[in-house]
């Protein structure tokens, strides 16, 4: 992917937060949002993401138990992960 497909990618996903950032943490649930790149089998890849922290990962069923969407793959076809923030914020 080359550095322009790269910062498209980038600025799609801040003006995406920038006009739902409010209702996504409200809908799932979430402590934070931000942009990043996708985590998968503990490396990240050069997918840019939007990424979720939660205090702790939940199954899909416990989170509609509980009245709380799971969130989706992708938003708006970005993709998303969600990240436990365990001890807080801290940079990845």
């Amino acid at each position: 992917m080359s550095k322009q497909q790269k910062a498209t990618q980038i600025d799609q996903a801040k003006r995406f937060l920038k006009m739902h950032d409010d209702e996504i943490r409200k809908k799932f649930a979430v402590e934070g949002s931000a942009i990043g790149y996708k985590i998968k089998d503990g490396k990240y890849t050069d997918t840019v993401a939007l990424i979720f922290y939660v205090k702790k990962k939940k199954t899909k069923e416990e989170l509609l138990a509980e009245g709380i969407s799971p969130i989706p793959e992708k938003m708006e076809g970005i993709p998303t992960d969600v990240v436990v923030m365990s001890k807080g914020f801290q940079p990845r």
